[in-house]
């Protein structure tokens, strides 16, 4: 009778704490957030373990020369570290003389340009070179084997990796010290130059430290760039032009102008009347409509209607970017040649002293800006220091425009300070400042991304921030926003994490937001100085919401219907939600009011908003209730949900 009695009462106990775990996973959550460096913990790998002779990778260790007194080894440890645990989710670490299950760094004085992996005896031996580092050699290996491997990788006695660099040239071919106190900027932009020309790979010294010092210049990347384990330090407190870029991934041929070959086009085009020399991306501007006519401390009069599609040399528009607008007539247009190979910049260490200068509407350029299609950037980590009581903001340190098909992944960022200034309305406003940034382009891609500090820490900027983009795509992410102003076409996140600037949206096609947690104070926030506007269907598929405040809702949208915002602004037509658990106790609400003047049928709307057509929802639950309903306001939402 007593055991029948202990086993009710741990029943009870059970069925009342059930609902409450999520609570204690939130705390554990916000511990590890607050930590800085967070990792998506949905990121898909694409092995699912590694062996050595059958042995689980993870009982090895790493042996490097020498203890720990060489940063030539230190560095080959640390990105073997990160290598492995990058292709499978296994972690090792440096060990001390280790004669089994290990890997074992081997001490290396030739000025060679080879690398080697053996495996013998059950132990891994990697030996690189002074010419070309060792680092940069495990990351051809993971690059070449491991992140081409699928399920399981087993190193067996025997098998060997080889590799010989060859075709590149050094910075310090041209002067540079590495000694993070010469200005290394003019040699660094020389060795660009002479590999541009030669068409040269260009290597950073993986234990350099190039320190850029603010002179007016640019180093234009046309070839594969390799900074590996080097580090960057650029000086942003004395600048000669803020709006230099450090580094500009260049394009091999100029854009063309194209203006008065294209006629006027409707949206529905399937091509812009006229051929083209290749391939390109092109920027259709009409100067006399104006769109995005921004609402509210930061108003403005709107941005000359602005289009980017991806042409074929027949003219015709691929599927994938259509046309947005009607183009009544063209005032501009632009083609951005393709270039069809792809061109990889891996690595580099980037650390900014910030600038300090007054809290003013002056934006800084200073980092890395990718005007080229088809490039890659692998591996960068970017931090920021010396922010002080002033700070003039930043454009971003990775910044894409015109271009199509690029991929930014494995990248570490950092969300910078907040400062306020005078806005356009008069009063005081937070300005935007981004690490990450993209205008004008198609296809890009931020894939198992993060960054340095808390994501949900307030007192730093959302850290991205895009314009008149088509399909941008959030994949294996852990950052503070994924945010479009002026509009985009497509929209993808998925397997990540968002912090507390959340998932910000403005513009038409298809939204999609999957295996992704957001913790903000909407799942959604469909901008409201833009009208709130999503032209389109949105999608929500095993998700998390942690709301940071006290709101109800999953998507604030707000549009008091008084004012143009140069287009008619739609709620999602169609939404579907297929998974999502809202951490909350109580009632939920699909949306905001929206419009709270609007309260009855008989409301006129100067500009009205147009609701959605179709809401299903299935498998929504929260804290002890389940109970989701479209929003107060019964004027406006007239749909009902269905599951």
């Amino acid at each position: 009778m007593f055991s029948r009695i202990i086993a009710f009462i741990m029943c009870a106990v059970s069925a009342f704490t059930a609902p409450l775990l999520p609570l204690f996973s939130e705390f554990e959550l916000k511990k590890e957030l607050a930590k800085g460096g967070y990792e998506s913990p949905y990121i898909i790998r694409p092995l699912d373990e590694i062996t050595v002779n059958g042995v689980a990778v993870e009982e090895y260790g790493v042996v490097i020369p020498g203890g720990e007194g060489d940063a030539l080894y230190q560095n080959a440890a640390q990105t073997l570290c990160d290598e492995l645990y990058k292709a499978c989710g296994k972690k090792i670490t440096v060990v001390e003389n280790a004669t089994e299950k290990a890997f074992m760094i081997e001490k290396t004085l030739a000025d060679t340009d080879s690398f080697s992996l053996k495996v013998e005896n059950g132990n891994i031996y990697i030996k690189g070179s002074l010419n070309t580092g060792i680092s940069r050699g495990i990351t051809a290996f993971a690059d070449e084997v491991l992140l081409d491997s699928q399920g399981s990788f087993d190193f067996k006695d025997g098998y060997e990796f080889n590799k010989t660099f060859s075709d590149y040239i050094t910075y310090e071919d041209f002067g540079a010290v590495g000694d993070g106190k010469t200005d290394d900027f003019e040699a660094v932009v020389k060795t660009h130059e002479h590999a541009n020309a030669n068409g040269l790979s260009v290597f950073a010294s993986e234990t350099a430290t190039y320190y850029i010092g603010g002179a007016d210049k640019t180093a234009y990347i046309m070839t594969d760039t390799d900074w590996s384990t080097a580090r960057f330090i650029i000086d942003d407190t004395a600048v000669e032009n803020r709006n230099a870029w450090i580094f500009n991934i260049a394009p091999s041929r100029e854009a063309a102008d194209i203006t008065d070959k294209v006629s006027p086009l409707e949206s529905d085009a399937k091509n812009i009347g006229t051929s083209l020399e290749s391939e390109s991306l092109v920027v259709l501007t009409d100067s006399n409509v104006k769109r995005y006519i921004r609402k509210g401390e930061n108003q403005n009069s709107g941005s000359n209607q602005t289009d980017v599609i991806f042409v074929d040399e027949n003219g015709n528009i691929s599927q994938e970017t259509p046309l947005i607008w009607d183009f009544d007539s063209v005032t501009s247009a632009a083609a951005y040649p393709v270039d069809s190979e792809i061109l990889t910049v891996k690595g580099g260490r980037f650390t900014t002293l910030a600038n300090n200068a007054a809290s003013e509407y002056t934006y800084y350029s200073r980092g890395i800006r990718v005007r080229r299609s088809n490039t890659v950037i692998d591996g960068l980590y970017h931090d920021v220091k010396n922010e002080g009581k002033t700070g003039a903001p930043y454009s971003a340190f990775v910044s894409l425009s015109c271009c199509a098909d690029v991929t930014v992944k494995n990248c570490t960022f950092t969300g910078h300070k907040k400062y306020s200034t005078i806005g356009s309305a008069g009063s005081s406003v937070a300005m935007g400042t981004y690490d990450i940034g993209a205008a004008t382009a198609v296809n890009a891609s931020f894939i198992n991304c993060n960054q340095t500090n808390d994501i949900t820490d307030i007192d730093y900027w959302g850290i991205a921030g895009t314009n008149y983009c088509k399909n941008l795509v959030y994949d294996g992410c852990a950052l503070s926003r994924f945010d479009a102003h002026q509009g985009v076409l497509n929209a993808t996140v998925k397997n990540s994490v968002l912090g507390h600037h959340g998932i910000k949206l403005i513009g038409s096609g298809t939204a999609l937001v999957e295996n992704t947690t957001v913790l903000s104070d909407s799942f959604i926030a469909l901008r409201s100085d833009y009208g709130s506007t999503w032209n389109g269907e949105l999608i929500i598929r095993n998700c998390k919401f942690y709301p940071t405040g006290i709101s109800t809702h999953i998507i604030d949208a707000e549009n008091s219907e008084d004012h143009d915002f140069g287009y008619t602004c739609y709620l999602p037509r169609r939404i579907e939600i297929d998974g999502l658990f809202v951490h909350r106790m109580g009632s939920s609400y699909l949306f905001t009011t929206v419009n709270s003047k609007h309260n009855s049928d008989s409301y006129n709307a100067q500009y009205p908003v147009v609701p959605p057509e179709e809401i299903t929802v299935k498998n929504f639950s929260g804290l002890f209730s389940s109970k989701l309903r479209v929003s107060k306001n019964k004027a406006i939402f007239k749909v009902e949900i269905s599951t």
